[in-house]
């Protein structure tokens, strides 16, 4: 008797833990912070070029340590080679800025165990990896104007004398990776810090990947303008480059990284029993 009453304990108890979880599976956030790109033209971070990103993303909890997210993150990323104290890079006087419009679906897990509303699991660093697809187009400014540079194929991109260099697609997929510290400060209210690193399948965010075409083929074939933002040295008083020299660099592919907080807001779905 005293055996089977311990085990229908055991079992209210375990169906109370899961229903406590189940309440609480669905969460909803926003996240601000600042973002840095990182790629040919600027190879290391630069807090002087960082820009305001916001994010807005729904959770899955499947249990307290693992759930899935997916959500729209949008932000602005720009660098340039005025900037640098590398004297090859000012005097290649690159430089651009683009919208970042990305999707994304995450895996994450807590490393403690975490429970909105108890009182005792109410903080947890946390881990998340997972894929997103983002759309960009890289702009530069000349004589006061702003141009999209893909369209020009400043690289040689599409003409005859290229023909395995074909114009870069303006969306392409990230490999997101980045860790977080949560907490719960009132009921269903939390708020999480994270930082995170988004390694982009495409060498071309800044525009800048491989090296010179010929200057004047990209001028009868392109037009002025063309010819004018593929080789900017002549801006700084430079002699053109050389067809082939080195423009870019193409060992690594482009990316960028934010440092943000959200405010998270978990749907109490069901009545949560008071924890002790």
């Amino acid at each position: 008797m005293n055996i089977a009453r311990a085990t229908i304990l055991i079992l209210l108890l375990a169906g109370l833990n899961s229903r406590s979880v189940q309440a609480q599976m669905y969460e909803f956030g926003i996240l601000g912070g600042v973002t840095n790109y990182v790629g040919d033209i600027q190879p290391g971070v630069d807090f002087s070029s960082v820009k305001p990103g916001i994010a807005l993303w729904a959770k899955y909890n499947y249990n307290p340590y693992l759930g899935i997210k997916a959500g729209y993150f949008t932000t602005q990323v720009a660098a340039s080679d005025a900037s640098s104290t590398n004297i090859w890079q000012q005097q290649r006087n690159l430089s651009f800025s683009s919208h970042v419009s990305e999707v994304f679906a995450l895996i994450e897990f807590n490393f403690f165990k975490f429970i909105v509303g108890h009182y005792k699991y109410v903080h947890t660093p946390y881990f998340f990896t997972g894929i997103s697809s983002f759309k960009f187009s890289p702009v530069a400014e000349i004589g006061g104007q702003a141009y999209e540079l893909q369209p020009f194929g400043t690289e040689g991109q599409g003409l005859d004398l290229y023909p395995d260099r074909e114009r870069y697609k303006l969306r392409a997929f990230t490999l997101p990776v980045g860790v977080g510290y949560r907490f719960n400060f009132f009921r269903f209210h939390s708020l999480a810090f994270e930082a995170s690193f988004r390694y982009a399948f495409t060498d071309y965010l800044d525009d800048v990947s491989l090296n010179y075409a010929p200057n004047d083929v990209l001028q009868a074939e392109r037009g002025n303008l063309a010819a004018s933002l593929a080789d900017r040295s002549p801006e700084k008083g430079l002699e053109l480059n050389l067809p082939d020299k080195q423009r870019g660099i193409n060992t690594f592919n482009d990316g960028y990284w934010y440092i943000g907080a959200s405010y998270i807001y978990t749907i109490n779905s069901g009545r949560c029993p008071r924890f002790r």
